[in-house]
């Protein structure tokens, strides 16, 4: 056992400070260099490779410090450190001994196995956090939200700032908006989805232009029925974008030149709204529906 230890130590030894003094050496942009050269041309590789270079960096360069610092202590506290292994090895050999020796055999393959599956699992999860650190950094899902256009994004972050948690939100858009609901919890949302866009898959940047409902087309019983606080509208494709009323939210228009700066000017409709029950609108006649939801 002694020998053993003392071969791991120098391993560990070999790899952790000659690493440690490289990674601490060279710059970051060194690396960031290393992984843009390895990756694909397209703007969406190079920028996760710089990203991600970053990250690994950074990652080596508190992992292979600590590596160092216990391989030093092993060797400064050897004694302890053999008599520790030895004492560790025995107790889980007989731990693990049954009265049969297939059956303590198999016991044993299959505790080296689920050692082995919880280390590829680490790994793994390791890898895939250095992978999505271009686009999360230390923010969470709910915050980021991933795999989404930074239109919807604007606009889950405008909906939820402007209105209240338990909001009840009748959403008109010409997209399949079902992953607001998760987004906006715990408010509630409603997007009827018009019957000639149920079983059509969207394309991005609106290449095929979904049928869609306008507030027009919602009849009373509809409205009464969901009774909601708010109505957003939210419009991008060709088909419903109104180019006169992209200025007619004010709290939507400051919301976007707080982000984005005082000159922005909003290329496709959102208007929020809350609404107004029939009984309090004089002479409230629906318009003629082209679909019922």
């Amino acid at each position: 056992m002694s020998r053993l230890v003392r071969l791991i130590l120098i391993l560990m030894l070999l790899i952790s400070v000659p690493g440690t003094v490289y990674v601490w050496l060279m710059p970051v942009e060194y690396f960031q260099t290393w992984m843009i050269e390895r990756a694909n041309p397209d703007q969406y590789s190079q920028f996760a490779a710089h990203e991600q270079g970053q990250a690994l960096t950074v990652l080596l360069r508190i992992l292979l410090p600590l590596l160092a610092i216990l391989t030093i202590a092993g060797f400064i506290f050897y004694p302890r450190v053999v008599q520790l292994a030895t004492h560790s090895w025995q107790t889980l050999k007989r731990l693990t001994s049954l009265q049969q020796l297939g059956r303590t055999y198999l016991f044993r393959v299959l505790l080296i196995s689920w050692f082995i599956l919880g280390l590829v699992h680490f790994v793994g999860g390791v890898s895939r956090r250095i992978e999505d650190w271009p686009w999360y950094h230390f923010r969470a899902g709910s915050e980021m939200m991933p795999n989404i256009s930074d239109s919807n994004r604007d606009v889950i972050r405008f909906v939820k700032e402007a209105t209240e948690d338990d909001a009840r939100i009748l959403v008109l858009s010409d997209q399949k908006l079902f992953f607001l609901s998760y987004y906006l919890l715990p408010r509630k949302l409603f997007h009827p989805l018009h019957p000639e866009s149920e079983f059509v898959l969207p394309k991005e940047f609106q290449q095929r232009q979904l049928k869609a409902y306008r507030l027009s087309d919602l009849d009373t019983d509809y409205m009464e029925q969901i009774s909601p606080d708010y109505i957003l509208e939210y419009y991008e494709g060709k088909d419903y974008l109104e180019n006169d009323r992209l200025l007619e939210d004010t709290r939507w228009l400051e919301f976007m030149r707080s982000q984005y700066g005082p000159d922005y000017q909003p290329s496709f409709n959102v208007r929020l709204k809350k609404y107004q029950k029939p009984e309090s609108l004089p002479d409230a006649t629906p318009q003629k529906q082209e679909a019922t939801p």
